[in-house]
């Protein structure tokens, strides 16, 4: 008898505990000033080619502002302080005003400048093995930060790593980390002299220096990118299910015609290109793009555009082209300057006054010959050809 008083008695409690916790709200709210405010939910990708996608909804978020070592800053997202509706597209071709301010910051013209400041005048005050190929050098310089040093195995890619930061300064992109020449042998290499010898470089040539960045992990390509069947095709259920970012997404628009204009098959196009012996390569992280902490993909290890690509731009053109044909999502900016690039037809001619103005040695490595400034101005035709084909389907 104890023993069944027991059990209803228990029975009750229980039930006045399940009462009282489905009436309790599950959902707090969080009260400015008092709790912090929720990290904002991934924006979610309804589809590659734009066709009327149904709205996207941000959450709240407080600002997040995130550094690498260097205390750079390389993204800030301020979704605001109550839901908003994004509409991912404009005039069908174009990212929402939106979301594009939603897009980390990569790195910053401040940033850019005082690094590249400091790079040119701070010495090297130990350098070991690291930073890819094994002629490379990982270094310390004298502030305690670490650096790439890249040395080519000829001149052209020391020039394609140069000139492919600057491209991308012209361009208005924010991903390719700040490059600086350096002469081997200079007074900057004056602590480190006796290891130079081991190193195989010739003292009076050209290196490029760039920062060291922290916690990057590897990028797999987007969904609507990868290969199906040895072709690239936009995998439009899986997008729609969510697996990819509209700000990742974005992101990758913009390195798609970046590699485009500087015919860069050291990228995803290799990945491509592997797929024949391959079949699982585009399942794994992408050559030279790294992410970092706050969502920026960082396009690394440049050499092999404009100079080396477009001399071997007929074996890889083929994919570049394949790419180039799968993106139809442009940013304004990226669009205005492309615009302005085709129309004054100074591609080059911007490019160089860019690069001699802010680097002190590149007249000792020199510029792009009259027939890669042209192959470059008709790489710039070429996308904005086809921005006007993606407008003509779907504004």
């Amino acid at each position: 008898m104890k023993a069944a008083v027991a059990l209803i008695i228990s029975g009750v409690l229980l039930l006045v505990a399940g009462i009282f916790w489905v009436w309790r709200d599950p959902h707090p709210t969080d009260h400015p000033g008092y709790l912090p405010q929720r990290a904002p939910r991934a924006l979610r990708l309804p589809a590659l080619s734009p066709q009327t996608p149904p709205a996207t909804e941000g959450h709240p978020s407080r600002s997040e502002h995130r550094t690498t070592a260097y205390g750079h800053s390389v993204g800030t997202t301020d979704a605001g302080n109550h839901s908003q509706t994004f509409t991912p597209l404009e005039q069908g071709i174009f990212w929402a005003r939106a979301l594009e301010r939603a897009l980390p910051q990569g790195f910053s013209d401040e940033y850019t400048l005082h690094w590249q400041e400091f790079a040119r005048t701070a010495s090297v005050v130990s350098m070991e093995r690291g930073c890819g190929r094994s002629t490379n050098r990982l270094v310390t310089l004298s502030d305690g930060s670490r650096a790439c040093v890249r040395y080519g195995i000829n001149p052209e890619q020391i020039q394609g790593e140069v000139l492919s930061f600057y491209l991308s300064r012209l361009l208005g992109l924010r991903t390719v980390p700040p490059c600086v020449l350096s002469k081997v042998g200079s007074s900057q290499w004056a602590p480190v002299q006796a290891e130079l010898g081991g190193t195989g470089w010739t003292s009076g040539s050209l290196v490029t220096i760039t920062p060291w960045l922290y916690n990057l992990s590897s990028v797999l390509p987007p969904l609507a990118l990868r290969a199906e069947d040895g072709k690239l095709l936009p995998l439009r259920e899986e997008l729609r299910s969510g697996h990819a970012s509209l700000v990742e997404l974005a992101q990758w628009g913009d390195l798609i015609l970046f590699d485009y204009l500087t015919a860069n098959f050291d990228r995803l196009v290799s990945n491509l290109f592997s797929l024949q012996w391959d079949s699982r390569v585009m399942l794994r992280g992408t050559n030279n793009l790294h992410r970092t902490p706050d969502g920026t993909l960082v396009l690394l290890d440049n050499e092999a555009g404009l100079v080396h690509g477009y001399r071997l731009r007929d074996t890889w053109d083929k994919y570049n082209g394949q790419l180039l044909s799968t993106v139809c999502l442009f940013r304004r900016g990226v669009f205005r300057r492309l615009r302005e690039l085709y129309i004054g037809r100074r591609a080059a001619e911007e490019l160089h006054a860019l690069y001699t103005a802010r680097e002190p040695l590149a007249a000792d490595l020199g510029m792009l010959t009259e027939q890669e400034a042209q192959i470059l101005q008709e790489r710039v035709g070429v996308i904005y050809r086809h921005i006007q084909t993606c407008q003509g389907k779907y504004s």
